[in-house]
């Protein structure tokens, strides 16, 4: 296989990870909402704000490292 067939396959997963993190991260950000709203913030509460923050941070290491392999590919051609 290509090098540059290799990158594309390459950020052809991460846009899978990437749609899977965002995903998570709207359903985490709706049930912290709901919780909110009906004033249980309890443990559960909690532990949805940290994994919207954790799951935040794996969100932007993702979009910056796939836009790092599309310039990778751009200069590739």
């Amino acid at each position: 296989m290509a090098k540059i067939d290799e990158i594309k396959e390459y950020i052809g997963a991460l846009k899978v990870y990437l749609a899977l993190v965002t995903a998570l991260l709207m359903g985490d950000i709706s049930g912290t909402v709901k919780l909110f709203q009906s004033g249980n913030t309890d443990f559960i509460f909690w532990l949805g704000v940290i994994t919207i923050v954790v799951l935040s941070i794996v969100f932007i290491f993702l979009s910056k490292h796939m836009h790092k392999k599309i310039s990778e590919l751009k200069d590739l051609k």
